[in-house]
């Protein structure tokens, strides 16, 4: 799925380039000046989900984000950025792609935002390199802490184990449709697949997807980590989502928390109050 947060991108011309991240090359696109804000999308999303033209193409806007450089990447095995077919190219060499990113901007320190997977990525960055965040904002998401439970869901296992068979995704979207929606056949859902997913790197989907468990962190590496820090959901967001995002506030012993009233995983992007939230513990935290 991709999203769109307007209040953060939108109208600007972006900068759009790549870098060699450890022989994979990383797709990023930027915008503003000022201190660094890294947007980490969620899996099978890619950098377009904070923003795009007519085409499609990623689109970042600095309007009402003066005094920040926003920047964007394609995660490895999505979007524009290579798509390896090894899964040990993925888990935590995903945020280390964040890190060599800010080295190969010359970038000291930045505030990380991470929607659902990017939140797990955001996580392992601020347990691994505390030193180079000014703060971290988990959206849609907890991270990954070693003994808390997880979000509960099963979907990527599911995704794989259709990749691996190759008979069509219906079976996934069938997992993971709201149960308030009509259902679907395997067949109807089969068609739907094929349309969302015709053409896409499902195999770099599926690996990326399984790899979610290497970003795990321990409790103490991740309070090593002073930067302040925002929990920012959907008011309708799981159950288990909620439940993880609770956890890691208690283990962590502190966290700022924003809920947004009517949003759920997928629309939550969508309500202005995310982006003005965002917007307002940013300039809260400026360094300078």
């Amino acid at each position: 799925m991709v999203f769109a947060c307007s209040a953060l991108t939108g109208v600007a011309r972006a900068d759009d380039d790549v870098f060699d991240s450890n022989g994979v090359k990383i797709r990023y696109v930027t915008a503003g000046e000022g201190e660094a804000v890294v947007l980490i999308h969620g899996w099978m999303g890619d950098s377009s989900m904070w923003g795009r033209d007519a085409a499609g193409n990623t689109k970042l806007d600095t309007t009402g984000s003066k005094g920040f450089q926003i920047i964007a990447l394609d995660c490895r095995g999505h979007g524009k950025s290579d798509k390896p077919h090894d899964a040990s190219k993925y888990g935590a060499e995903m945020a280390a792609d964040v890190v060599r990113l800010l080295d190969h901007l010359k970038i000291k320190k930045a505030h990380l935002i991470g929607y659902s997977m990017g939140a797990f990525i955001a996580g392992k960055v601020a347990a691994t390199h505390p030193d180079r965040v000014l703060s971290v904002i988990y959206g849609g998401q907890a991270p990954l802490i070693v003994g808390v439970p997880a979000s509960g869901s099963n979907e990527v296992e599911v995704f794989a184990k259709a990749v691996e068979e190759g008979k069509g995704l219906g079976p996934y979207l069938l997992e993971v449709m709201p149960p308030d929606k009509p259902k679907l056949t395997l067949e109807q859902a089969n068609s739907i697949a094929k349309y969302l997913y015709g053409g896409r790197d499902v195999k770099a989907f599926a690996l990326a997807g399984q790899s979610l468990s290497d970003l795990r962190v321990t409790a103490d590496d991740l309070r090593k980590c002073a930067a302040p820090t925002l929990f920012i959901y959907g008011g309708n967001e799981s159950a288990h989502t909620q439940e993880s995002i609770a956890a890691a506030r208690r283990v962590l012993g502190r966290g700022e928390v924003k809920v947004i009233e009517g949003g759920d995983h997928i629309t939550t992007l969508a309500k202005p109050a995310f982006g003005a939230s965002i917007m307002a513990f940013l300039r809260s935290h400026m360094s300078k």
